[in-house]
């Protein structure tokens, strides 16, 4: 691996490392076991009441609840996580916003968890077990606070209190709005839809909105006419919606999710949506200047003249890496004049060039707009009627100009002083055909991948690249020497796969997160559950934070201004059944997905 690129990390100069913790070892444990010198406590699993009366105000320890009950209580299989200070600047008090990305006890292609811990489950195809599922998915919005024993406790019944889920009202907006490939029979202005659900990472905006960003909507339509008969056209083909019944089955119930019944329906969903997490009574708004595909999560900057910049990853195989530019500028402290900066702007796919010597892992990029005129006449899997088509087919579109097919991007994020942007490409095994940025076939490992965008704007059109990691396992007979080791920044005591998850604090440690193959056998030998580990961008040493209790994925983080806390989600522990996993609870509990607060025993900032 070549060295870090000029200016990587905001300096060149070794410097003492950013990782002030010793790091902890690979397990199989299951539990959550965080470096030494820290605590980790479980907060907020699915089921938890965020309200103290009516439907919901309790939780019965077996998942016996009604849709009715599950609309008032937090979601399940929590994702991306925000914290908003409830002053603006409060370390003790805030909204802890977070995704609920989908149900696991709830679909019949899952192992019923109900079967497993608890009472024997409805049909799986019965409305009422549908309409329980839709509700544990979206966002919750809850209102938090410590207590005079440092504990952090749900404010029950506060006004900010709010679950937004697959059925809740939303507003289309942008320059897609309105387009005929997003009317439906109920919703013929094309403007209006029900819900947000597949929502995977998230984002934030600096006028203090909340990005929830929808991923694998395509698993959630399916068609119950004539299943046999593909009646999907190219786009739905290219989202990969399947030709028959879906798994989560709700076309069975609600026709909307019938492709067949509802040919635009899937077109309405698969976007960034922005939430005021400050007043619960506002209308989500799905933001089609973004574009449509599997979003894993949103990172915001700055051009250097305050335009808003959106970076983006399409979480598919052999899939794209997007930013967008807005064209009005950010103004701080008016949030009028900042409420709608997603509306309008340009939509960029990124394009990753080898550089000038091969095999160093580096090179140099390029930006180009996703606009109609862009498309080559030779193009001819798909005919874009409009701009509008552009931003709902931005797959057709990034595959018309050429993007570079990355491997499964994820999460991005953006140095906090030096603008560089960072994106985790989690894995491809299925890739037959390398290239520098994606540099080994049958990836099984993922990479960290970090550009700095030319003249330090994120308004450049172009920019220079090099991979961060590469992750692997020195650990395997016959891997040393080959890049299925990884980079010379992993080893035998750091080696992790499939990173995920991954952000900046504000003091620059850069946490990544994993969500891959937790066996700890063959290929994955020595690596674990899934984990979190931390890196310095200027050494690139990394470090584990902390491991996850079984069959989980470690994701989502948010820290409080002071950085003295710190919120992480823990998915789907024990997604295998089989009691694998008894987390939070233990014993013979059924697992759930929960969110856990870590803080530093003394008190201090989280990664010292």
């Amino acid at each position: 691996m070549a060295g870090p690129l000029a200016g990587c990390g905001g300096t060149d100069t070794p410097t003492a490392s950013l990782l002030g913790f010793k790091a902890v070892a690979a397990n199989g444990l299951d539990t959550v076991t965080v470096a030494e010198g820290y605590t980790a406590t479980t907060f907020v699993p699915w089921g938890t009441p965020l309200f103290s009366t009516g439907a919901g105000s309790t939780w019965s320890g077996i998942g016996s609840e009604t849709a009715a009950d599950q609309a008032r209580q937090v979601g399940d299989n929590h994702d991306g996580i925000h914290f908003f200070a409830i002053d603006g600047t409060s370390s003790t008090e805030g909204l802890l916003v977070m995704n609920h990305e989908y149900n696991t006890t709830l679909s019949p292609t899952f192992t019923d968890y109900l079967t497993l811990f608890g009472p024997t489950p409805a049909p799986a195809n019965t409305l009422e077990r549908v309409n329980k599922a839709i509700n544990s998915w979206g966002c919750s919005v809850i209102h938090i606070k410590k207590d005079n024993a440092n504990k952090w406790n749900v404010v029950k019944d506060s006004a900010y209190n709010r679950r937004i889920t697959a059925a809740t009202p939303m507003q289309l907006t942008g320059p897609a709005a309105g387009d005929a490939k997003l009317q439906t029979s109920v919703d013929t202005t094309g403007t209006e839809v029900l819900g947000t659900f597949n929502n995977c990472g998230n984002g934030f905006t600096p006028w203090g909105t909340y990005l929830t960003c929808e991923e694998n909507f395509n698993n959630n339509f399916g068609t119950t006419v004539a299943p046999t008969e593909d009646g999907r056209n190219v786009s739905m083909k290219r989202y990969g919606i399947t030709a028959g019944t879906s798994g989560y089955a709700w076309e069975t119930q609600i026709d909307r999710f019938d492709y067949k019944k509802e040919p635009n329906e899937s077109n309405r969903h698969g976007w960034i949506v922005e939430i005021d997490p400050f007043d619960a009574t506002s209308k989500p708004k799905k933001r089609t200047a973004l574009g449509r595909f599997k979003h894993e999560n949103a990172a915001y900057a700055f051009t250097k003249d305050k335009r808003v910049v959106v970076y983006m990853g399409d979480d598919q195989v052999n899939d794209y890496i997007y930013k967008f530019i807005s064209t009005e500028k950010y103004v701080e402290g008016n949030q009028r004049a900042n409420a709608n900066l997603l509306d309008s702007g340009k939509l960029y796919v990124a394009k990753f060039g080898n550089g000038a010597t091969a095999g160093d892992f580096m090179g140099t990029g390029e930006w180009v707009e996703l606009k109609l005129s862009n498309i080559p006449g030779s193009y001819t899997a798909y005919t874009f009627a409009n701009q509008a088509d552009v931003l709902i087919n931005a797959r057709l579109a990034g595959d018309a100009v050429g993007a570079t097919k990355m491997d499964r991007p994820e999460w991005v994020t953006v140095h906090p002083t030096s603008g560089e942007v960072y994106v985790t490409l989690t894995n491809n095994s299925g890739r037959t055909t390398a290239d520098e940025a994606n540099p080994r076939t049958s990836n099984i490992y993922g990479q960290i991948v970090r550009w700095r965008e030319t003249g330090g704007d994120a308004a450049a059109m172009t920019f220079d690249w090099d991979i961060f990691v590469l992750a692997g396992n020195p650990t395997v007979p016959g891997n040393p020497g080959t890049t299925k080791a990884g980079s010379s920044n992993v080893t035998a005591d750091n080696t992790f796969n499939s990173p995920d998850g991954l952000g900046f604090d504000k003091f620059g440690r850069l946490w990544i997160q994993t969500d891959g193959n937790h066996t700890g056998l063959g290929n994955y030998a020595n690596q674990g559950n899934n984990s979190m580990l931390a890196a310095d961008p200027v050494s690139k040493e990394i470090r584990r934070f902390l491991v996850g209790p079984k069959q989980c994925e470690v994701t989502g983080l948010a820290f409080t201004p002071d950085s003295k806390t710190l919120f992480i989600n823990i998915q789907h522990p024990g997604e295998n059944g089989n009691g694998g996993s008894t987390w939070p609870d233990g014993g013979t509990n059924m697992p759930r997905s929960a969110t856990v607060i870590i803080t530093k025993n003394d008190g201090g900032v989280i990664g010292t």
